[in-house]
C-alpha cells in the first residue's frame, strides 16, 4: 500500500507497523531478537508491529535496530535556509513563526478566545 496525503492515520500506521515486520523478518529475527537488538520491550515491537502508536524514540530504536534509520532523514529533510532571510536575521536562527497579518481567518482582526458574544 502506497502511503499518501489521503491515507487516514491509522491506515499509515498500520501499513508501517507491516513494512516494519517485514524487514525484521528479512533479517531472521524474532519479536524478541528484535526488541532486544532496539532496547524496547517485546511489548512494544508487538504495538508498532500491529499498527498502535508508540513513542517516537521507539521508533528511533527500532529503525536503528534495521539499519533503516537513514529513512528518516529522507522523510523529513533539512530545508536550506533562505538567503535573504538570513541576512535580515544576521545570522541568528529563526525561533518562532509569526503570522502573516493580510492572510488567514483573523486577518485585519485583532485575536479573540472565540467565545465573546
Amino acid at each position: 500500500m502506497k502511503i499518501s496525503s489521503l491515507t487516514t492515520d491509522d491506515a499509515a500506521l498500520a501499513e508501517l507497523g507491516r513494512r516494519i515486520a517485514e524487514a525484521r523478518l528479512a533479517r531472521q529475527m524474532t519479536q524478541a531478537q528484535f526488541a532486544q537488538a532496539a532496547g524496547v520491550s517485546k511489548r512494544t515491537v508487538e504495538r508498532l508491529e500491529g499498527g498502535a502508536s508508540t513513542q517516537s524514540a521507539n521508533l528511533v530504536r527500532c529503525l536503528r535496530a534495521l539499519d533503516k534509520l537513514d529513512g528518516l532523514d529522507r522523510l523529513l529533510p533539512q530545508s536550506p535556509p533562505n538567503p535573504i532571510d538570513l541576512l535580515e536575521r544576521h545570522g541568528k536562527t529563526r525561533q518562532r513563526a509569526r503570522p502573516d497579518p493580510d492572510e488567514g481567518a483573523g486577518a485585519g482582526r485583532p485575536w479573540t478566545w472565540g467565545d465573546e458574544q
